[in-house]
């Protein structure tokens, strides 16, 4: 027995490794919590879980972004913080690192990348902002009236378009994938400064939920995300008054503190605040809600979304991402600054909701099954594969 795992470890060393490239990675003890770092982790669990796939992970840190260092690991991943040494370089080479997966872009991954000398690239877009989605995300107010929100400053992403002209100047293949179309159809250009002639999609590798998942016996209403004012959750509180008899519960942490920042305040009785939860937990909570409320200034396609309606757990948001709310819940309308004059909207699509238990249930269903035939853990091997060969 111990003979074949060693044989079967040396096999998996021999293997070439996909570099994931981002600035966040899931891990409490690396970094922040966010959309990013759940694509990072998720999408190096799949390697590591199908040897089919012909690549082992690696993580690796955009420049700056985490504290230099020699290689640690996350998840169980090996993770590289960057250093402009030639050793840094030579590592990576002893990894084996034959292509790079980005999680979207930052200007900071461009270092990482060039110190791959020539490793093809797959930029997997996940949140373009164009210049008209950070003007919106620019009219972000604190509930006080601040206006110096923490983390919503632009971050000028065109430096994408110089990298991949480059980079294909030199001869290294660069391909823009998505995970959703309408990101690809309308927002790469403005975001990143590049028009791509076929931009093919990779779906989120979104965990299965098991059949038979029982919903909560009193109505409860899930907010799933990072507690950070691009989020508005303040808006999820003020909606928790107007509904005394429904549990509202809060899954999610603070990234920011101090000037900028919320702090939960004066909360409701019927408001519970979970802090950070993964996995299993996460799962139970959202497939007993009866919804989920996002209350987001800006979204691109939320995870919290596709991961609700795996659950059967319809959405009702201010954010459309591909029609998923209109189409599996109820969507009710852009609402730009702090957005507490959205608190009537949203309460008439929590009612209606709650209500009509029949439109609940079948906006659920027919969420289920949309996201269980786009965003699975086989959907995102499969297109991956196809991606890394073509």
């Amino acid at each position: 027995m111990r003979l074949a795992s060693a044989l079967m470890l040396r096999r998996m060393s021999r293997r070439p490794s996909v570099a994931i490239v981002s600035n966040e990675f899931f891990d409490r003890a690396v970094g922040r919590m966010g959309g990013f770092g759940w694509a990072a982790r998720t999408s190096a669990e799949c390697f590591g879980s199908r040897p089919e796939l012909g690549y082992r992970p690696l993580l690796l840190a955009g420049k700056g972004e985490l504290a230099t260092g020699s290689a640690e690991r996350s998840n169980g991943v090996p993770l590289f913080r960057f250093e402009k040494t030639r050793a840094y370089g030579r590592a990576l080479r002893r990894a084996r690192a034959c292509l790079a997966l980005t999680i979207d872009y930052r200007p900071n991954y461009r270092p990482v990348l060039d110190a791959l000398h020539g490793v093809p690239v797959i930029v997997w877009v996940r949140d373009p902002r164009t210049p008209e989605d950070r003007a919106r995300i620019a009219t972000l107010r604190l509930p006080s009236g601040a206006d110096a929100a923490a983390g919503i400053a632009a971050i000028d992403c065109t430096s994408l378009g110089a990298f991949v002209a480059g980079a294909t100047s030199r001869g290294t293949r660069v391909v823009v994938a998505a995970t959703a179309p309408a990101l690809a159809a309308g927002k790469i250009a403005g975001a990143y400064g590049l028009a791509p002639r076929d931009v093919p999609l990779l779906p989120n590798p979104v965990d299965p939920v098991p059949d038979g998942v029982r919903k909560a016996d009193r109505p409860t209403v899930a907010f799933l995300g990072r507690l950070d004012p691009i989020k508005r959750p303040w808006i999820f509180v003020t909606l928790a008054r107007r509904f005394p008899e429904v549990e509202f519960i809060v899954l999610g942490q603070s990234h920011f503190s101090g000037e900028g920042s919320w702090e939960p305040d004066d909360v409701p009785d019927n408001v519970r605040l979970l802090g950070h939860v993964d996995r299993e937990d996460k799962i139970r909570l959202l497939a007993a809600a009866w919804l989920l409320v996002n209350t987001s200034i800006h979204e691109g396609l939320a995870i919290s979304f596709l991961e609700a309606l795996h659950c059967a757990t319809p959405i009702v948001s201010c954010q459309d991402p591909e029609s998923v709310t209109s189409r599996f819940g109820l969507f009710v309308g852009r609402w730009d600054g702090d957005g507490l004059d959205a608190v009537a909207s949203f309460s008439d699509a929590i009612q209606r909701l709650l209500d009509e238990a029949d439109l609940r249930l079948r906006l659920g269903h027919e969420g289920r099954e949309w996201v269980r035939a786009t965003h699975t853990r086989d959907g995102f091997a499969s297109a991956f594969a196809r991606l890394a060969t073509s």
